[in-house]
């Protein structure tokens, strides 16, 4: 967490009640250490498809579906759909229950794959993309993610602060530094593109956020 747990918790205290399975989710991702939003970017991720409209969105790592409600339900109001995908089949299965159990599956199209595979035979444009899956390949997937935004359209990436590690200056264990290298250069990178638009927001883990120039 970039800053104190008991902000985080606060800012939960003002977002609207969860109903019981997300609760559950949330539980399920504790107990089995599975990476999930907080409920804040969760709800923040709804939020952004209602106020882009967006019909066409791609989350890139779904992990047990907890982001993949929240998109669903903003698609729900738009008339959108989720194409989402992750490598992991186990956890995409749950994926799939959870969100046959919210009621929102016929809104998502599930594909066990690796990213980096998968996006360079994407072929349509998406009004939105969610980016949270390896931290370490957040880089390579910004130049086969670019060209899949519509004009308008907006990117969106979890984690990018990385702990508060990406800062110049911070200590953490030796293990991280490849994984808080390359946050900065995609970060950096990010930031350079002339296309964009691009905002960090110092919430959860830290979220970029960046729209496509029209």
């Amino acid at each position: 967490m970039f800053y104190p747990f008991e902000l985080e918790r606060y800012l939960e205290e003002l977002l609207p009640a969860r109903e019981g399975l997300l609760q559950e989710m949330e539980g399920v991702a504790l107990e089995e250490t599975i990476p999930v939003v907080t409920p804040a970017v969760g709800h923040f991720l709804e939020l952004m498809v209602k106020m882009t409209d967006a019909k066409r969105i791609l989350e890139i790592g779904t992990a047990i579906g907890y982001s993949t409600v929240y998109l669903a339900r903003g698609a729900a109001e738009t008339g959108g759909r989720v194409y989402t995908l992750d490598m992991n089949r186990g956890r995409l299965n749950r994926a799939e229950e959870y969100l046959k159990k919210a009621g929102l599956a016929h809104l998502v199209d599930f594909s066990c794959e690796n990213a980096l595979h998968c996006l360079p035979k994407l072929t349509e444009t998406y009004d939105l993309i969610f980016v949270d899956a390896a931290k370490g390949e957040y880089l390579d997937y910004l130049d086969l993610i670019t060209p899949l935004i519509s004009p308008g359209g907006v990117l969106v990436a979890d984690n990018v602060l990385f702990r508060g590690w990406v800062v110049p200056g911070s200590v953490f264990d030796q293990k991280y530094d490849r994984m808080v290298g390359c946050m900065r250069d995609f970060l950096q990178n990010l930031a350079c593109l002339p296309e964009f638009e691009v905002s960090v927001l110092p919430f959860g883990d830290g979220i970029a956020l960046a729209r496509k120039n029209k």
